[in-house]
């Protein structure tokens, strides 16, 4: 008896020293772990960068200078240093071709053009001049201006626009009316071709 007694008490003092590592017990976790899962690759085929695309159609060429014809090609203009000077100026271009001396079939209208107008300033001029751009020497453009006032004359004569006896004097290079060159020296396209130009003079105080 005394023995079962004994073994009561025993039993009996050690619940609380169990109970008590029981409550420190680290809890688990309940369910199942949920495992990281994988990195994804992204489907389907991986989008290259595109090529640089090139401009469609035909590159757009600086344009050449535009040849007046007709009465665009006409300019009558005073002269400021001479009160009594008036000048008929026709753009060389639309008459001849590069280095020629002969009409080109297109000037027809522009010489047809400026019939009006000669009469307009009295239909008598005092000569017809010719002038050239700076390129070439100067002993081939007097020649080539000479040439291209007697053929202008020829025509409007012809034409009884203007007197058979007009004289024509040539001045190669030596008067421009625009610069021939830029002021960095470059090429000046625009201001060759004012000065390739014929002109009928007018004395207007006679």
């Amino acid at each position: 008896m005394r023995a079962a007694i004994a073994s009561l008490i025993i039993v009996a003092a050690t619940l609380p020293t169990l109970a008590q590592s029981k409550s420190y017990e680290i809890q688990q976790p309940k369910g199942t772990w949920q495992v990281p899962g994988e990195i994804r690759q992204p489907k389907g085929p991986w989008q290259q960068p595109g090529e640089i695309q090139q401009p469609k159609g035909t590159w757009q060429q600086p344009g050449e200078i535009q040849v007046p014809r007709g009465i665009d090609a006409v300019q009558v203009r005073a002269v400021p240093t001479n009160r009594c000077e008036q000048r008929l100026s026709v753009v060389g271009d639309a008459l001849f071709d590069f280095n020629k001396a002969d009409l080109r079939p297109e000037a027809q209208e522009t010489l047809a053009a400026a019939g009006p107008e000669i009469a307009k300033l009295g239909g008598k001029p005092a000569r017809i001049e010719g002038h050239t751009d700076a390129i070439g020497s100067d002993a081939y453009n007097q020649k080539l201006s000479e040439a291209r006032a007697g053929t202008v004359r020829e025509w409007l004569a012809a034409r009884g626009i203007v007197p058979t006896a007009t004289a024509i004097k040539g001045f190669g290079r030596s008067k421009p009316i625009a610069p021939n060159t830029t002021a960095e020296g470059q090429d000046d396209p625009e201001g060759r071709q004012k000065n390739r130009r014929v002109e009928v003079v007018f004395d207007t105080c006679s």
